[in-house]
């Protein structure tokens, strides 16, 4: 019997590897840009950020990654009030199919999460990161780094970019950039929803009542609010009354029946529920944390 030996052709080649790490930015994180000659995926865990590449200015929710190309001017800040947490790979490659992946956002699958993890976990046990602060990085093979570890984070990163060019659902670059303009109207309206929640976190609020108030669909007061917090409404607000709440517990002679209402909840069994989600406690376990 004959056999015929197909080759393995290789469609994306990746020759070198800069950077594979995980970052957190803090919300007051700020540098000045970078470029560089190699190609740089940008991938959010947490938070939102915003994007800065060549003269757009685009915002990245969790789950997204974008790439930036070779030589291209690139910067990002936290988008919000808490702080960010990204990956990052930089890496070298010449293969014309890494042209079809510029200019889009990419919302990853789990599968596709799972590869990225392994990536930088497979980076973490091949080299030590010095100067690990974005965007300076410094990598150095380690003494005892795994057997056929630089080969792994290669077939990885080139199985990882391979399902990416697979998929044909990216969201254009183009459809979230944001003018000046833009971005000085939402930093506005989402100074003023978080006013508004503030001051009326006590009442029974809705995203459809805060988006009338502010003359926005509840969508845009999403998007908006998501773009320059990082934080969904409904998070922002649980925050304000969670916080409240204990201050009521620890300053105030006030019984839970009366907390419950003051800081927006019907009853006290809701009020107890959500205090235990966020916390970790029940109100009267914190109030008993308290007694010296």
């Amino acid at each position: 019997m004959q056999y015929e030996c197909h080759p393995l052709e290789p469609v994306i080649s990746v020759t070198g590897l800069v950077n594979a790490a995980c970052y957190k930015l803090p919300k007051n994180y700020n540098q000045p840009g970078e470029y560089h000659d190699c190609w740089e995926l940008v991938y959010v865990d947490r938070g939102a950020v915003q994007v800065i590449a060549g003269t757009s200015i685009y915002m990245l929710q969790a789950e997204e990654m974008a790439f930036h190309r070779p030589n291209e001017f690139h910067n990002l800040l936290p988008a919000g009030e808490e702080a960010a947490t990204v990956i990052i790979i930089a890496f070298q490659s010449s293969s014309p199919m890494m042209n079809a992946l510029e200019q889009q956002i990419l919302k990853l699958s789990a599968t596709e999460k799972q590869c990225l993890s392994f990536i930088v976990k497979e980076a973490e046990t091949t080299y030590v990161h010095f100067n690990n602060v974005p965007p300076w990085v410094d990598l150095q093979l380690r003494e005892d780094a795994p057997y056929g570890s630089r080969q792994v984070i290669r077939n990885l990163l080139e199985y990882f970019l391979i399902l990416i060019r697979r998929r044909r659902d990216g969201i254009q670059i183009v459809s979230r950039t944001l003018s000046s303009n833009q971005l000085r109207h939402h930093a506005r309206i989402a100074a003023q929803i978080r006013e508004d929640l503030h001051l009326h976190f006590q009442e029974k609020l809705t995203l459809d009542l805060l988006a009338a108030r502010h003359g926005i669909s509840t969508s845009q007061l999403k998007r908006i609010f998501r773009e320059q917090t990082g934080s969904s409404v409904l998070a922002y607000l649980t925050a304000i009354r969670m916080g409240e709440a204990k201050r009521m517990i620890q300053e105030s002679n006030l019984n839970f029946s009366q907390i419950a209402p003051a800081v927006g909840y019907e009853n006290i069994y809701y009020f107890s529920t959500a205090f235990k989600k966020y916390t970790g406690m029940t109100p009267t376990e914190y109030a008993r944390s308290l007694v010296p």
